[in-house]
């Protein structure tokens, strides 16, 4: 093959590359780009029709590492006002990976709050976590409650207050618990410290 032939060949070759890659460059220029908002209502959509029970708090967006894409992080509560809800972080990042997510942190699931296991000085920063806490400590009042009218039938809320005052007493930084049943005439409340969640106080109230 004599030099000619190879550089025409050669000439053949790069224009055949440069024009895929142009072609390739403009059908990524082209494709469709999903904005921020966009996105967010996806994601909070599809949470919505998979879990319609869970309440699900958007904490933050940001660009993805993935061109095109975003990271959308997610507070996802299940059952959250039953002795055991189960507080999740997930992470989305699309539509990279569409509507598959990542667990980024378990706060409580199963009745367990996973950062007291290894900190005794575990701050309880959310409500979920407060609950979950109240009802591990294993208060007959509680678990006799639970059981007398179901876990299904129990509600359960958590306020937290800086300072409060119950039974003569004064209290900081606590978490009020309270346990109630559509066929019960009285509540069970439990006052938990924020700090370790340390009981402080347990009692009932008549309706």
């Amino acid at each position: 093959m004599d030099l000619l032939t190879k550089v025409v060949i050669s000439a053949v070759l790069l224009a055949i590359v440069v024009v895929a890659a142009y072609f390739a460059i403009v059908r990524f220029n082209s494709a469709p780009q999903i904005t921020e908002q966009q996105a967010v209502a996806l994601v909070k959509s599809d949470i919505s029709n998979a879990y319609p029970t869970a309440y699900a708090n958007i904490t933050n967006v940001s660009p993805s590492i993935f061109p095109g894409s975003w990271h959308i992080i997610v507070s996802i509560v299940f059952n959250s006002t039953k002795p055991c809800p189960s507080y999740y972080v997930w992470s989305f990042d699309y539509p990279k990976y569409g509507f598959v997510n990542r667990v980024d942190n378990i706060y409580t699931s199963n009745c367990t709050v996973y950062g007291m296991l290894q900190n005794k000085s575990y701050i309880l920063a959310s409500a979920p976590v407060a609950i979950a806490s109240s009802y591990n400590m294993g208060l007959p009042s509680i678990t006799g409650f639970v059981h007398k009218y179901g876990y299904a039938n129990t509600v359960v809320h958590a306020t937290f207050y800086n300072s409060t005052s119950l039974m003569g007493r004064n209290y900081t930084k606590a978490w009020l618990i309270n346990y109630s049943a559509t066929n019960a005439n009285y509540s069970e409340y439990v006052l938990i410290s924020q700090i370790g969640g340390k009981l402080l106080l347990n009692y009932t109230l008549s309706h």
